[in-house]
Parts: C-alpha cells; structure tokens; sequence
C-alpha cells in the first residue's frame, strides 16, 4: 500500500505537469497499474458533487484495500444457534425479575468450552454483541418549571457521635428549578422518618411543590403487580394532606432524579468530608444546617442569582391562599403499663407516671419524640431512642414510691438519668438525706424551676456558716425581686445582721436524715 503523500503526488504530476502514467511510475517507483487506478478514480469522482454526501475530496482520503472475507472456522452455525439460545435465556430472565441471573459474556463462553467447543472469548463478544445491537438509551433534557418539582432521596453518613461510631441516614431534597438542597439526619428510614422529613421541608419552603419524585424505596411503593407499582398507605395519607402528586423513577433509572443523586454525594462531602466528630446528633443536624446554608447562598451556576433567591421565587410561583397545616409524622399504639410503670415500645422501656400500673394507655411515637396519653391526656413525654433495649426513665415519675422506699434512689436508673444539675445536686447535699431530697425534686417539680434553686444554693455557699437545707433553699428561691435584691444589699448593718442570725440559726439547728433501707 502507498501512503497519501504517494496518491497526492501521482494525482499533482498527471493534472498539473501534464506527465504520462508511464513517467509518473518510473518517477515515483510505483507501479503503473497503481497509478493509472488512481487517475481513473480521481476522473470519476470529478463528475459528482460531494458537497452533500458523507464522502471527503479523494485527495486527502488515504489508500485503501478491501478486506479479504474467510471463512469462520470456530463461529460454526452450530456455535451461533448454541449462543443464541443463551441469549434468549437472558432475554426472559431480565423479564421476569431475575435481570441479577444472567449469563454474562464470559459464562457463556466457559458453557461453550464445558460443551466442547473450541472457541475464543473475543469471537464469542463479538458474536453477542452484533446480535443484541443494543441501542443506546437517549436521554431528553429536562426544562425546570419554578415550583413544580422537588426531587426526594436518602443517602448514607458515617459519624462519631458522643465517642461511637454511628451510621446515619440523611434526607435530601433538592428543587430542580432553584437547586436549592434542605437535608436531614435521621437514625432510621422508617415512614416516621420520611414524614417527619416531608414535614421540616415543606415548613421550610412555605410552600408545597406540585409534584414529589423518588425511587422505589419500601417506604413509598408497598409491592409491584407487574407494572404497576403500588404507593404505601403513610405516603398517600402525606401526599392527600398536602396535596401533591407521587412521581416514581423507573427501576434503576436512578438518572429521572438526577438533582437529587448529585445533591448526596455533594452535601455529604461539603459538610461531613471536613468534621465527623460531635457530641450529640442535635450538634450534627446544626451544623449540617449551617453547611446547607453557605451552600445555598452560592450563585446558580447558569443564573445571576443565589439558589435561595431562586426558591423564594419558586415560592410566589406556588402561592395559594389556603394556609399550610403541618401533618401529624407519627404513629398511635396502645399499652399496657407493666410492674415498673414503663411501656414497652420497639424493644425500649420508657416509663409513666406512678399510678397507672396495669392500665392501658396509648402511645403517639414520631421520629424525635414519645407522647403517652391516659384518657385523652398527655401524661408522659420523652425523647425517642433508636437503640434497642434501652430504659428511658424520668426521675419524677416516682416520686412517690421514693417516698416509701427511699433506700432504692441511690442506685436507681431513675437517678442515673436524671439531667447532670440534679445528680450534682444529690452528690454534692442529700447522699444519706434521701427525705429532704425528694422534697426538693416535688418542689421542682411543682414549680419547673431548677435555675432558681441552683442560684439559692449558690447564694447560701457564699456563707460558710450557714447549713444548706430544702427549707432555706426553697425560701430563697421562693422569694420575689425586692426581697431577692436585699438580700444582696451593700448596707453593711444588714450583710452583718444576717450573718448573725444565720450563726445562730446554725448552732441550734439539726440535720434531718434518711433511712437508707
């Protein structure tokens, strides 16, 4: 084969040097069939007009053969029909749910060396591949519509919380419009959670989007009757409350919610590829809030405005006259408190109030917290915990029974988690005095007023010679702004007055103690 230059050469010396095929031959060392070819192919493509065919000018198209066609040896009919029966296999399989069963090219190829034929891997890629002739998919590019959309997914976040390393599920929801991202962190992905989360973005937004668009998670599609896909029960009652449409994505057609596939990785690696160490997940949700923040304060990347700018447009586009009631996230049991007056829910203890053991009360869980109700009642709230085999105990639940069995406080779980202040308070005052320490937890209790006890206690250290006891801790916080303010009066015949009497209160005065049974 000559190269181009060669052609180019021939073709210049017969058109513009007016020389014979002969001479160009003997000039060029070639042969003078070679030469008289391509003359006669450049004279025959001179007659046609190729400006509209998909042909280029002969001068810069290189030399070229036909390929020779042999027979296939190893690809024998025999071969071909044995393939194209795997081939048909696949074909029901991936109609049928079963597309994670197929046989991929190199099985096929190992089932046809297993059978005896002597075939090479490439011939047989070659061979599936001309058969099945898969078209690529052509994909048709969306055009956002100001509040009309918002695309819903969950991602996967690793953190260290309070010292342990917990994995994480995070709520996302991205506008496709604006590009505005909200996120949440959740410890479950349980309808609870999913509502909750629908809840916080739509209270966020202020308005409702026309339509939702997830993937085929279990907590929107209940089952598939052949195509058809059907939507769980907790997200049509969301979906009627708010009255929005349910768009689905196509089985691993993760790319109809591409927003919001982006929006995973992305917020993920701009907020926790920085920090994944905090104390609490409220810590965690607050500072993923900020990041979310800084994040939608940037410009759009085709538009001259920030991404909330963006939505807040989104949210005149939405705006209807009906205001926006928040939907109730939650889920209603009903228990029957047992010996320890706790009710048992998810494989967690959380306790009730004395005096309605054997009673059947009913429980309201949503994702963040417990509400127990008696009679229609609210008698009980705690924080939900997403661990298992937890006891979740309020101190002032068992007032009562301390009352009687002062000796079980100490070492009670009650006490353990009661808040820090409190268990200080018990160290610090009242270890052998459980009497006067209960009546200080009923004080608090009555009047919700820890921060002004704390600051009588502090009060009375001040003076060394005054003993700390329920009464004076009670009077002091008891007492309004006059008397509070006299006090701590500079008048040094008061301050010296009230030194003395609080001496002499102290050389009289007994210390009350508990029986520790």
């Amino acid at each position: 084969m000559i190269s181009l230059e060669k052609k180019q050469r021939v073709l210049i010396a017969f058109h513009q040097d007016d020389k014979s095929q002969r001479q160009i031959a003997k000039e060029l060392g070639i042969s003078r069939n070679t030469v008289k070819k391509y003359i006669e192919e450049d004279l025959e493509k001179r007659k046609q007009d190729i400006r509209e065919l998909p042909i280029t000018d002969n001068y810069v198209t290189p030399p070229s053969y036909k390929k020779r066609k042999g027979n296939k040896r190893a690809l024998t009919p025999t071969v071909m029909k044995r393939i194209r029966k795997m081939l048909k296999d696949n074909e029901y399989k991936r109609q049928h749910q079963m597309h994670k069963q197929q046989l991929k090219m190199i099985d096929i190829h190992e089932k046809l060396l297993d059978e005896g034929f002597e075939i090479s891997y490439t011939t047989v890629r070659n061979f599936v591949n001309s058969e099945e002739k898969r078209q690529k998919e052509v994909f048709i590019r969306q055009k956002a519509t100001a509040g009309h959309e918002i695309e819903f997914d969950w991602g996967e976040v690793k953190l260290i919380i309070d010292q342990t390393l917990r994995s994480l599920s995070m709520a996302v929801f991205t506008l496709p419009y604006s590009n505005e991202r909200i996120a949440y962190l959740y410890e479950s992905e349980t309808m609870v959670c999913v509502q909750d989360a629908h809840v916080k973005c739509i209270d966020y937004l202020g308005f409702v989007p026309e339509v939702f668009t997830y993937d085929n998670m279990r907590t929107v599609v209940k089952n598939f009757i052949g195509t058809e896909r059907e939507i769980t029960d907790g997200m049509k009652n969301l979906s009627m409350h708010y009255h929005f449409k349910i768009r689905l994505c196509e089985p691993r057609k993760g790319n109809q919610k591409g927003h919001v596939e982006r929006s995973v990785e992305y917020i993920r690696r701009k907020a926790f590829a920085h920090r994944d160490t905090f104390t609490s997940l409220e810590e965690a949700q607050a500072y993923l809030t900020e990041i979310i923040m800084k994040l939608n304060s940037r410009k759009h990347y085709k538009k001259n405005q920030t991404h909330h700018e963006l939505m807040l447009e989104e949210r005149i586009a939405r705006q209807v006259s009906a205001e926006i009631i928040p939907f109730d996230a939650s889920e209603l049991y009903e228990f029957r408190v047992d010996k320890y007056s706790t009710i048992t829910y998810r494989q967690n203890r959380y306790s009730v109030p004395e005096g309605h053991v054997g009673e059947w009360v009913k429980v309201k869980a949503s994702a963040e917290k417990i509400l127990i109700f008696s009679e229609n009642a609210c008698i009980a709230t705690h924080k939900r915990s997403w661990q298992i085999h937890q006891w979740i105990m309020d101190i002032y639940h068992y007032l009562r029974t301390f009352e009687k069995k002062k000796g079980a406080l100490a070492q009670s779980e009650c006490l353990s988690q009661a808040p820090t202040k409190i268990k200080k308070l018990y160290k610090d005052y009242y270890i052998g005095n459980e009497r006067d320490f209960l009546e200080l937890l009923i004080y608090l209790k009555e009047h919700n007023n820890l921060e002004k006890v704390l600051a009588a206690i502090e009060q009375l250290e001040k003076n060394p010679m005054v003993q700390i006891t329920t009464e004076k801790i009670i009077f002091i916080a008891s007492q309004g702004e006059y008397i509070h303010k006299t006090v701590h009066s500079k008048n040094e015949v008061t301050t010296q007055s009230l030194e003395n009497l609080s001496a002499i209160t102290a050389l009289f005065e007994t210390k009350k103690t508990g029986v520790l049974h």
